[in-house]
């Protein structure tokens, strides 16, 4: 499965992005120079003051209420 690396010339400097299966190496497309593999951070983005997924934290709210809402039931309050 192919992804999208980075890479950057040991010679000229210049980051090119390759689709590639996890090779360390790779040429330069201006000058022909060796590229080396960069290490970069995935992108994401989490939603909220905390951080989490919002959704997940709607789905437990929303399944907490209507649980007490049951026991309340269930109590006869």
């Amino acid at each position: 499965m192919k992804r999208l690396f980075d890479f950057e010339c040991q010679q000229c400097g210049e980051v090119v992005e390759e689709y590639t299966e996890y090779k360390q190496t790779s040429v330069c497309p201006s000058c022909g120079g060796l590229t080396v593999k960069l290490v970069s951070a995935p992108q994401i983005k989490l939603e909220g003051i905390t951080g989490s997924f919002p959704g997940a934290y709607d789905a437990w709210e929303k399944k907490h209420i209507n649980r007490l809402k049951w026991e309340r039931k269930r109590n006869g309050e």
